[in-house]
């Protein structure tokens, strides 16, 4: 018999709190353990506030580097050193340059707070973009992105676990390789942040959704990284958008 899948939604609000939704953070528990997807500002509070240990995590997948995305990962990481009743391993992967900005991030939030052995084994494995990577019994796809981070690549990220796939643009405006990661998945997280089209690229709107999204090819298609005027207008909205707190089971 198939174990579910499920998924957690920890935080899917965008970078300014809009709605008073926390930060990107997505819980994916299944039977290999449990994979957060990105870690923003607010995420540990976030699973606390839920009720979740986070000391359950061994894996942390980031689509990009991105305060909103990765912002939590120093409190993460000094919990889990000081705080933690079991020292757990714990692997962190990402883009490339992973270990560069996640020590210089740690230096500015608590100055030599890094450490080269902490107390848990931690890995650091980067994502080498269109290059399946096997972790365990996971499978996953990182595509490119388009969304300005500098020298870094942001990315949308194909997860394939336990025969289900979950798909997650990442923060993005449209791009093709959209259609490969969610090919076949039984949800995508999209990014929508826009009621109208705007002027600036980096981001995904309602009508390039409304032009894209019938060719997507996925079982549940959910909206996410709203910004406020998404939010208002939530009811006028024709796919499924997501809400902190929700609960997806596959």
């Amino acid at each position: 018999m198939r174990k579910n899948v499920n998924l957690y939604v920890v935080g899917c609000g965008d970078a300014f709190g809009s709605g008073g939704q926390f930060q990107s953070c997505f819980l994916i528990n299944d039977a290999h353990g449990a994979m957060a997807v990105d870690f923003g500002a607010t995420s540990l509070v976030a699973l606390r506030a839920a009720g979740l240990d986070p000391q359950m995590i061994d894996h942390i997948v980031l689509t990009h580097f991105h305060g909103d995305h990765i912002g939590g990962l120093p409190f993460f990481l000094l919990d889990r050193e000081y705080s933690a009743r079991v020292c757990t391993p714990l692997r962190i992967l990402g883009p490339r340059g992973l270990s560069e900005r996640l020590q210089s991030l740690m230096e500015c939030m608590f100055p030599g707070a890094w450490k080269e052995n902490w107390r848990f084994p931690l890995e650091l494995i980067e994502i080498e973009p269109d290059l399946p990577l096997q972790i365990g019994e996971r499978r996953i796809l990182s595509k490119k992105v388009q969304h300005p981070t500098g020298p870094y690549d942001a990315t949308a990220l194909r997860i394939e676990t336990c025969d289900r796939v979950i798909a997650f643009s990442g923060d993005t405006g449209w791009v093709d390789g959209l259609y490969e990661i969610s090919a076949g998945s039984d949800l995508f997280i999209c990014e929508c942040f826009d009621i109208e089209e705007q002027p600036y690229e980096g981001h995904l709107s309602l009508p390039v959704l409304l032009s894209k999204l019938p060719d997507v090819h996925s079982q549940r298609i959910l909206l996410n990284h709203l910004g406020p005027e998404m939010l208002s207008n939530r009811s006028t909205i024709p796919y499924e958008q997501l809400s902190d707190g929700a609960t997806y089971s596959i």
